[in-house]
């Protein structure tokens, strides 16, 4: 089902001082009325696109925005607020603000980032928006520093200054190419990041066994994945977490200090990262079914 698009409007940009090397173009009101019915553009169509290099100060807030509003940060770094959530913005994020939520972001004071934007509309336009994130709440996306995402803006720059309808036209499907591509970025970056290599995991818990690991420690030392989608894919592949596979690599260890030595289960615990002994011993016979002293003496008869 196509979403009806809003009444055309000017794009609202930001009053940044533009510098030389900078480039805002607003497409008139009266440009836009006249494409929001043609059918070769009316489904996507820009409202105003820029480049902001280097933009020291910039920054802008919107209460109750119209339109939708792409930003990629090529360079630099900034942040964005949206829908109470905080988030900073590095170069290769792209950033997705739709219509009718509020936003404010701003470039980093010490580090002002350089970006390329695109207000946009018609009545397919959250459809574009939805191909390049799932949910609709996200709103800062990393896909990384592409030079044929550059190439694909400067490319949209180039051709939106004519306001008239056959190059307005060519500027409405430059700017659906932008978007498909970056969708097509993004899901293939997040395709080659969602495979965990568990035995990469579980070589780094084997070498980590005299110590407690934080899972936060854990995913940031073997993936890229956020925690939830980490804790997901090992147990998918193994069958159970990431933290309970750490338990029993610690216990198996366990088991075979108490077959080969005779350090005591005191010492066990202590060369386990455990604290506790008598914490030890308890999850140690959750696992085995007998207590560590039971499981010596047993081995040592057997």
């Amino acid at each position: 089902m196509l979403r009806q698009s809003l009444p055309p409007l000017s794009a609202q940009t930001s009053p940044w001082p533009l510098p030389l090397s900078g480039r805002r173009v607003v497409i008139p009101q009266t440009a836009i009325a006249a494409l929001e019915t043609h059918p070769l553009c009316r489904e996507c169509l820009p409202h105003g696109v820029g480049l902001y290099p280097h933009a020291a100060g910039h920054h802008m807030q919107r209460s109750a925005p119209r339109d939708h509003l792409l930003i990629y940060c090529e360079a630099g770094s900034g942040m964005v607020e949206c829908a109470g959530k905080l988030s900073p913005v590095r170069a290769g994020d792209v950033l997705l603000l739709r219509p009718q939520r509020g936003h404010r972001y701003r470039a980093n004071p010490r580090d002002p980032w350089t970006i390329y934007w695109v207000h946009l509309g018609g009545t397919a336009a959250a459809d574009y928006f939805d191909a390049i994130a799932e949910p609709q709440d996200e709103v800062c996306i990393k896909i990384g520093r592409h030079p044929r995402i550059v190439a694909e803006w400067e490319l949209l720059l180039s051709v939106v200054t004519r306001f008239r309808t056959l190059p307005l036209i060519h500027a409405a499907n430059q700017l659906k190419a932008l978007l498909t591509y970056i969708a097509l970025v993004r899901h293939q970056r997040d395709a080659r990041h969602a495979a965990l290599d568990v035995s990469r995991v579980n070589a780094w818990l084997q070498a980590h066994l005299d110590r407690r690991v934080e899972l936060a420690t854990l995913v940031d030392a073997t993936s890229e994945l956020s925690r939830c989608q980490f804790i997901r894919e090992y147990k998918r592949q193994t069958g159970q977490t990431p933290m309970q596979a750490f338990q029993h690599f610690k216990i198996s260890r366990a088991c075979y200090l108490l077959d080969v030595t005779t350090l005591s289960v005191g010492q066990i615990a202590a060369d386990l990262g455990y604290d506790d002994p008598y914490y030890f011993s308890r999850q140690f016979k959750k696992v085995m079914g007998v207590a560590p002293r039971d499981y010596r003496r047993e081995h040592a008869t057997s």
